[in-house]
């Protein structure tokens, strides 16, 4: 009996064990696949119990059938905007179309992917080549040019690069690339914005820009909203070329929808018509404004300074250069752009910039008492000796009659102190440079740029500010207003 009777003691205690442990694995993570769960309910455990591993999926509502109750899951929204974009203006109405050439692509278009473009919606990359650049596709702007005009000299580097099966920084090693892709660069323009009507022509404003030039985005939007895209226009900065103007390309031009429009709608190859021409002229954006000019009769509207091809370092700051918005700088290095990008982040995309926002942010911090071995283009007025050396004639052409000399000018040829006293007793005078004999002086503040040094100390550039009448004249004149932004011909602001 006894024996029986632990016998009993052993298999309830044996039962209660294999009971227990059922339990737990029914109630464990897995336990719908013990009780024959669906799927649904497996991952609305799964759910509960583990975290959301990305915040970037769109809002969803699942319900779940569960004992007889809904459950209702919410998945975080994704972020609106991309990180650093957050007060970036609305561009949805403009396309950006940037330039670029194939020798310098890898050197330009990472910095403008990660700065300048990086909150721009709609953009395209034109080069001499297609690539793909971190992910970017870069267009090839010459598919379409004549076979017979892809046959000329200028075409030499197009089909040397082509042909390179490594990078090719070192397929051009003592090949000079800065000079033959200037002379293929001039066929892009046309078949560019060609192929820009095609394929997005909905949009009211086209806006192009080279790979080394830098846009204030909240700016143009600003400036973009009083215009009227309906209205054929085509406006940049102005450059002549034998007497014919255009928008400079490294500045940015612009043309809005009823422009290209009647350019190119309804009508083929139009680029094509002008590829023989290409061989024979210098500039694409030269070639731009002809051909808008003979397809849509329209001619080219200055919009400088607003639309600038200096940068901050060689741009004059003066009365006429101060208060006006300021939307592109042209010229502008890879760290240039960068630094430019910060300071924009910084105003939070404020809008707009203004010529003096960029003085007082980026250039006044760095002005100095003197800068030895430095160029800071003063080019007002010459002071030297005639008989000393030989002058060329654009110096003999910038010299101060000495008829109009006070004392200090009479002795500002001698040295760089002779130099800066000359400024200094000369009201509007806010800046000097003294070297190879020369003393100039200037009216408009530049920072300017390193000098080369020269064997002969004599010939060294060094350049000198009035710091302190500088800062009390940009103090006196920091208040500009309301901005006042360039108008077109028959365009009012809205």
């Amino acid at each position: 009996m006894l024996v029986r009777r632990n016998l009993i003691v052993a298999a309830f205690v044996v039962f209660a064990c294999i009971l227990l442990l059922t339990s737990q694995r029914l109630n464990g993570p897995f336990g719908s696949d013990y009780l024959g769960g669906s799927k649904e309910q497996q991952q609305q455990q799964s759910s509960q119990t583990t975290p959301h591993a990305s915040t970037q999926t769109a809002t969803v509502n699942v319900s779940v059938p569960h004992d007889d109750s809904k459950e209702t899951l919410q998945v975080a929204p994704a972020p609106a905007v991309k990180p650093g974009c957050e007060n970036f203006p609305d561009m949805s109405n403009i396309f950006v179309v940037l330039k670029t050439g194939a020798s310098e692509s890898y050197n330009r278009i990472p910095t403008q992917l990660m700065t300048n473009l990086k909150c721009v919606p709609n953009y395209e990359i034109w080069s001499d080549m297609e690539q793909t650049i971190a992910g970017q596709h870069i267009f090839d702007a010459l598919t379409d040019v004549l076979p017979d005009v892809k046959a000329h000299d200028d075409f030499e580097i197009y089909h040397h690069q082509a042909k390179c099966p490594i990078d090719q920084e070192h397929c051009n090693k003592g090949y000079d690339t800065a000079n033959k892709g200037w002379s293929l660069d001039k066929y892009k323009n046309i078949h560019i914005a060609e192929s820009n009507w095609a394929n997005h022509s909905q949009y009211d404003w086209f806006f192009y820009i080279d790979a080394d030039t830098y846009v204030s985005w909240p700016t143009l939007v600003e400036w973009f909203k009083r215009l009227d895209p309906s209205k054929p226009v085509y406006f940049g900065s102005v450059a002549l070329l034998g007497g014919f103007p255009f928008g400079h390309g490294g500045s940015g031009y612009a043309v809005s929808k009823a422009g290209m429009k009647k350019m190119f709608d309804g009508k083929s190859k139009v680029a094509n018509k002008y590829d023989e021409k290409a061989t024979t002229t210098c500039c694409g954006d030269y070639l731009f404004a002809y051909a808008i000019k003979e397809e849509a009769e329209l001619d080219v509207q200055n919009m400088f300074p607003t639309i600038n091809g200096e940068k901050p370092y060689s741009m004059p700051f003066y009365d006429g250069h101060w208060c006006q918005p300021i939307i592109t700088m042209h010229h502008a290095a890879s760290e240039e752009i960068d630094e430019l990008d910060k300071f924009e982040h910084n105003r939070h995309f404020k809008s707009p910039v203004l010529i003096k926002d960029v003085f007082h942010d980026i250039v006044q911090p760095k002005l100095r008492n003197d800068h030895d071995d430095w160029d800071n283009l003063s080019d007002d007025e010459y002071y030297f000796d005639p008989t000393s050396r030989q002058f060329d004639e654009n110096e003999t052409r910038l010299r101060k009659k000495e008829s109009e000399y006070n004392d200090a000018e009479k002795q500002a040829h001698l040295g760089f102190d002779n130099c800066r006293a000359a400024c200094e007793s000369l009201s509007r005078c806010v800046q000097f440079r003294f070297g190879k004999g020369i003393c100039a002086t200037s009216t408009a503040v530049r920072f300017g740029k390193p000098a080369e040094v020269q064997k002969e100390a004599y010939d060294n550039l060094k350049s000198g500010w009035m710091v302190h009448r500088i800062n009390e004249w940009a103090k006196k004149h920091d208040k500009c207003g309301t901005p006042k932004f360039p108008k077109l011909k028959d365009e009012s602001e809205i």
